[in-house]
Order: structure tokens, then sequence, then C-alpha cells
């Protein structure tokens, strides 16, 4: 299979931080492209690059890290967190040589990132690598549209700007977004994949980062937060269907979130006067992974339901991809008590507010944005609002509320 590096849109942002950054830490899940990333990228791809998943290097780096950091002043070391001692070796050279720049990667961020914060406070910048988003995917840049719309609220022109994939929902859904899967063509070979993935991680991320003592209540776990995948998360619930105590789970949804494979997405409530739910959502960072551990192999079978969910999932992830780029977070929007509204995803940048509606339908009418207009209402912040939808036409519904295709993102 003849493969072609697809640019990553956050190497932008690395290579703005070497300009005043002596060390840049990249983390992710496993198999997001961190070291194809730095591998392909200017000018990481020029730059020494050393793996601590060599045994013999890592050996050199934990008894004379000097001989590893004197080879060259620009240096990549994968899999970083394997030698927690060299990262005081890292602190000692740029500290001496200012002008030297470091990238540190790795998959178990909860070690990664403790000993970093440990060793090189103030010295480094930490940048975080999803799997693909769509424009990633499609080989596009990131969407100027949207940047438009979060800077200002207003989009110029959209109904110019699209250009449909002819990428198939369904399918996209069920493959996922990691790089190695988003080459597979067939449903048996990604269904094969995902399952050796989660197992690798179960064996091998896991074991590195936490003590977990029965692997088959971790994986029970992660399939019953794959099940509930988008909605809010009532740990009770989930503590007591997977036989754990509370503080268990709360544990092993920490080790899922520092290893990114599942993030909560917190509920906003600034500038808000109505009673507001305060539990978290819960969504697994990758529509394929989310599928598998919810038991689905063939995407055929996957009810409307949890596709739906699925669709959510892959919104949050390109939200994500873009926020990280111009600024902003990311949450969601709901009342407590009867009739409660909600809004799947607000985007807050600065003193603006762009809401985000998912609707797994191929068509959209001005009824979909209720719960959109009930936040313009109540916010005087709300500068716009979108409705993600599965159809294939841009339209505009109200005077600043628009629906865009699944595919425009």
């Amino acid at each position: 299979m003849t493969y072609r590096y697809k640019h990553r849109w956050i190497a932008e942002k690395m290579r703005d931080a070497l300009e005043f950054s002596p060390v840049i830490v990249l983390s992710g899940a496993r198999q997001t492209g961190k070291s194809t990333l730095l591998q392909n990228e200017e000018p990481f791809r020029g730059w020494h690059y050393i793996t601590f998943d060599d045994l013999d290097t890592l050996s050199i780096a934990e008894k004379r890290p000097d001989e590893i950091l004197n080879i060259t002043k620009n240096i990549v070391i994968d899999e970083a967190q394997r030698s927690p001692l060299f990262m005081y070796a890292v602190k000692r050279a740029v500290d001496k040589d200012k002008s030297r720049r470091i990238i540190l990667s790795g998959s178990a961020n909860m070690l990664l990132m403790k000993r970093v914060s440990e060793s090189l406070a103030g010295r480094a910048v930490y940048f975080n690598l999803m799997p693909f988003s769509f424009g990633e995917i499609m080989e596009r840049g990131p969407s100027r549209w949207f940047k438009s719309l979060l800077n200002g609220g207003k989009i110029s022109h959209i109904q110019d700007t699209y250009i449909t994939s002819k990428m198939n929902l369904r399918f996209s859904l069920f493959r996922g977004f990691l790089p190695p899967a988003a080459l597979l063509k067939k449903e048996d070979h990604l269904a094969m994949w995902l399952k050796a993935y989660v197992k690798t991680y179960l064996e091998k991320d896991l074991r590195e980062i936490s003590a977990v003592s029965y692997l088959s209540d971790f994986k029970r776990m992660m399939e019953l937060l794959a099940l509930r995948n988008a909605s809010i998360l009532k740990q009770s619930e989930v503590a007591r269907d997977a036989g754990l105590s509370q503080a268990t789970l709360g544990r092993y949804i920490n080790i899922l979130e520092t290893t990114n494979l599942f993030m909560k997405v917190k509920p906003y409530s600034k500038n808000i006067s109505v009673r507001l739910i305060k539990s978290p959502r819960i969504f697994c960072i990758d529509t394929g992974l989310t599928a598998s551990l919810a038991g689905y192999s063939e995407s055929e079978n996957i009810p409307a339901t949890f596709m739906g969910a699925l669709l959510e999932s892959y919104v949050l992830l390109n939200l994500i991809a873009m926020t990280s780029l111009l600024g902003g977070e990311v949450f969601f929007f709901r009342t407590q008590g009867g009739k409660e509204k909600e809004v799947d995803f607000v985007i807050e940048k600065e003193n603006r507010l762009v809401a985000v509606e998912v609707k797994l339908s191929d068509a959209v009418s001005a009824g979909d944005i209720n719960s959109l207009l009930f936040l313009k209402d109540i916010n005087s912040r709300f500068a716009a609002g979108l409705v993600v939808y599965a159809g294939k036409e841009v339209k505009q519904l109200s005077s600043n509320i628009f629906a865009v295709p699944w595919d425009m993102l």
C-alpha cells in the first residue's frame, strides 16, 4: 500500500513555538501519527531522531544522557517518558544553551506530562495530537469560514466555500480517523485492526502507566463508556454496571483521559442565570474505536441513535482541531428541570460564543434551531450558530445561524 503523508495542522503551531520555547512536548493517543509528523514536517524531519523504544538507546539515555544530547543541537526524542532521569539532563542542556531545540514525544501522556512538568517547568510548550480532522484527511487547510465565524460571528460567502467530498458518512464514522485505520477500505480489516489496537493499549500502554489489577474490568469499563458515548457521564451508573467502586471508576476514567482515548466536555455556565446541569459529557476520541468498543463489527448494524452519537464525536474532534489553532474552548450547554434545553457544543473565544447543534438527518428546518435561539436570547455573547447535518447543502436558517454539511468541517 502506497502511503503519502498528510499534513497535520498542529505542525504550524509547533513551528511557531520554536521561536521562543527550547522544549516542545508532543503527546497523543497511540497511533495518532506523532512519529510520522516529526519525520515528515519541516524543520523536524531534518533533526536527529532517536526513539527510546530501542533498548540500547534507552540504556545509554539512563546511564550517560549527555552522550545523546551532545549528538546535535536540535533533536527529537520519541517515547521520551521511558526515561524519567533523562528529563533532568534535557533541563541542564537547555539551561546551558538557550538556542537549543528539543522535541519530546510519547503516547503515555500521564507519565510524560508528570515528568516534564516536574523537571522542565517554564521551559516546555505542550501539544496534543488528535486523530485526523476531516480536513486533514482531505488534504485541505483549516477552514477559513470557521475562522471568520469564530473571530467575528460572520461568514462571508459561506455557500461558495463548500465542495462536496463524496465520502460516505456511515462508513467514515465506522472507520474512524486514526491514521492507520484511515487507509483501510474493508470493514472486516477495520474490525480486526481496532480490536488489535485495544489489545495493545491494554497490554502495553496501560501496564506502563498504572497498576490496573484486572484488565478485563478495565476493558469492560471502556465498553460501557463507549455505549454511553456523547451522553452525560453518570459515574454511579457506570460503576454499578461495571461492578467497580466509584473511586476505582474515577481513577480508570482519569487514565483514559490522560492517555487521550476518552475526554470529558464540561458544561458551559458563564453569564447564564438559568439552572444548568453540572456533570460533563463523555466522549471517545475516535468514532471507529467507539464503534469497536461498543461491539459493532459492521457499519450496517449500527442503529441510528448510536450513529447520531458517533456524528457528535466526529464534530467534536473537528471543533477541537480547529479551535486549538484559533484559540477557544469547547463546552456543551444543557438546562435542568422540565423542558430542558440543550446545545451540543458551545465554543467560547474571548467574549464570543459560537453554538453548534448536530443532526444525523439529511434535511434541516427552522425547528432545528430552537435551542440555539434559546441560548441566543439568554446570553448576549452569542455570536453565531451552526447546525452540522448529514445533508449536502449550505443553508442560512436565521440572521446568524447556518446549516453546514458534515464534510464541510
